[in-house]
């Protein structure tokens, strides 16, 4: 995926020490101050995205100096919270990703608690492949199972979506379509996080597939 273009918003008016800030792809920074800032196509944006597919005025993230929340602002194409398209205003925490169109940003919180403490408790007994997340077994269907098996296997890795198909359904000759491993996923995160609309166990790379966050 190509970068897209885009201006740092790194003013030091209005700036508060340890306030939150996104880098891009680039590791260039973008600071959150007292304003909210808009991302978007037009070039009076905080954040300048030079892809016809943004928005001109495409999305706002907005800190009240302690809280920072992500919102759509009407766009056609969306705008995607950890590979997640938001429909409402989204409260924003520390290694988040954010996508619009072409441009991804990761949201940083330098007075956040280390998002590690927020990852359930995953324990595998080795012997007999038992499952239990905060101190609770878990239960899951065989194809939960190849998936969950396939991303402890490979823990803090991206896992393609090829890798998934070829792994999990190894019966089908013909393709697997996007939408069976995304509901796959999504049955798996139901079982094992304690919010799946904001996942911190099986996270989404952007562009490269799923990763288990184990630590």
């Amino acid at each position: 995926m190509s970068d897209p273009s885009a201006t740092p918003f790194d003013s030091a008016q209005g700036r508060t020490q340890g306030a939150p800030y996104l880098t891009d792809a680039a590791g260039r920074r973008f600071a959150l101050a007292d304003q909210p800032i808009v991302l978007g196509r037009s070039e009076k944006c905080a954040v300048y995205i030079a892809d016809p597919r943004a928005s001109r005025r495409h999305a706002q993230i907005a800190w009240d100096g302690e809280t920072s929340t992500l919102s759509d602002l009407g766009s056609a194409n969306g705008t995607f919270l950890n590979g997640r398209r938001i429909s409402a205003p989204e409260t924003l925490r520390d290694g988040d990703e954010i996508t619009v169109a072409s441009a991804v940003f990761t949201f940083h919180d330098p007075e956040s608690t280390l998002r590690a403490g927020n990852v359930p408790l995953l324990v595998v007994d080795a012997k007999t492949g038992e499952i239990w997340i905060n101190r609770k077994p878990i239960s899951l269907s065989p194809k939960e199972q190849a998936l969950f098996d396939l991303l402890y296997r490979n823990a803090g890795a991206p896992i393609s979506k090829q890798q998934i198909a070829e792994a999990v359904w190894p019966e089908y000759q013909a393709q697997v379509y996007d939408y069976q491993i995304e509901s796959l996923v999504k049955r798996l995160r139901e079982k094992l996080e304690p919010d799946p609309a904001n996942p911190a166990l099986i996270v989404t790379a952007h562009g490269r597939g799923y990763k288990l966050v184990t630590t």
